[in-house]
């Protein structure tokens, strides 16, 4: 779904100041209270919550240069600290270009520098349509329930409200010296039948909403 975006270690090409949006280094971890609803054709909406933890777990030389990070995902939907693998994500980068590596399909997360309006393809390393991402205000405040980041950068993804078909709206929020702080997804694909044509019915689609609970180093 979601990973953190980080700079890489033993490399100082780029802007240093970017760099500091994705702390990293092996032990890093963080952990996040997620709420999701599910949506499939003639069926009640799913919903659940549950907590995501991701760590670095490793790293290893990349062969164009610089590092990549192995990011271990794990879940908990009871106790806290009571976690079940997930799977394995990483983290490159690729010159001034952050790449996730989500299982086998690969975003590109940010483009440095981080300016104001910049734009560029969340998709150039898959085979995907293009998606244009958006940074949005960049150095500004963001609160998470009830934790305040002085510094983060809001990554638009997507902005469609489309009333009639389908609702595609992401975001991504991370900060200084943290990482991804926040993630909102709604992707909804409506009824288009004559009968049910501009009344917002879900055929399918998902929303989920993910905020940082904890981080640091282990």
């Amino acid at each position: 779904m979601v990973l953190t975006l980080f700079g890489c270690e033993n490399d100082d090409t780029g802007p240093r100041t970017d760099i500091l949006y994705f702390p990293l280094k092996t032990g890093f971890y963080q952990e996040y209270a997620v709420d999701e609803k599910r949506y499939e054709v003639n069926s009640d909406p799913v919903e659940s919550t549950y907590r995501i933890r991701m760590q670095v777990v490793d790293s290893f030389p990349a062969s164009a240069g610089g590092f990549v990070y192995v990011i271990h995902r794990s879940k908990s939907t009871d106790t806290p600290g009571s976690w079940v693998s997930l799977d394995t994500w990483s983290v490159r980068r690729d010159g001034n270009t952050f790449v996730v590596a989500e299982g086998n399909t690969s975003f590109v997360k940010l483009i440095a520098p981080i300016e104001e309006g910049g734009k560029w393809d969340g998709n150039a390393f898959n085979t995907m349509d293009k998606d244009e991402y958006v940074a949005r205000d960049v150095g500004k405040p963001f609160a998470v329930d009830d934790q305040t980041f002085d510094n983060t950068i809001t990554v638009e993804q997507e902005s469609n409200e489309d009333p009639i078909v389908f609702h595609d709206v992401r975001r991504e929020v991370y900060a200084r010296e943290v990482g991804l702080i926040y993630k909102k997804v709604v992707q909804l694909k409506y009824c288009t039948t004559n009968e049910c044509l501009g009344l917002q019915r879900i055929d399918e689609g998902i929303e989920l909403e993910m905020r940082i609970v904890d981080y640091g180093t282990q």
